[in-house]
């Protein structure tokens, strides 16, 4: 995998990208599941003990443009193959927020095939993380 080689070179020098970037934000907890992990388990108030499986269903292809923007999730993680989480970061105020969430809360949401029971959906979490300037 070429990205892993890039990612392992051992690089100084300032970073003119902050986490805050959805496309930084995403990259890191693709490629450290300590702190895909960590950070799941400290917003959902779990030990970590509890997290025996977390899988990003919608990675990006590490190495792309850092500055495409795009109306889909951030990152959507399964727990535990039983929860879907929504990661989700927003730093504009696009005026936007409760229908964006609404909207990857439900796409999400949406996860029967026909002739499945409505008691056979996963429950979906949407966290967001806001730095909204108003």
């Amino acid at each position: 995998m070429k990205h892993k080689q890039v990612f392992s070179m051992n690089l100084t020098g300032p970073i003119d990208y902050g986490f805050r970037n959805n496309y930084m934000f995403r990259t890191a907890l693709q490629l450290s599941q300590k702190a895909l992990t960590g950070l799941i388990s400290s917003l959902l108030h779990l030990p970590p003990s509890a997290i025996k499986s977390v899988t990003i269903t919608n990675p990006i292809a590490l190495g792309a443009t850092i500055e495409d923007k795009d109306f889909i999730l951030d990152t959507n993680v399964l727990l535990n193959n039983n929860a879907l989480i929504n990661l989700e970061m927003q730093v504009n105020n696009l005026y936007n927020w409760p229908e964006r969430s609404l909207s990857y809360l439900c796409r999400n949401f949406d996860q029967l095939n026909k002739g499945q029971n409505y008691s056979e959906l996963k429950p979906v979490i949407h966290i967001g993380f806001l730095a909204l300037v108003f």
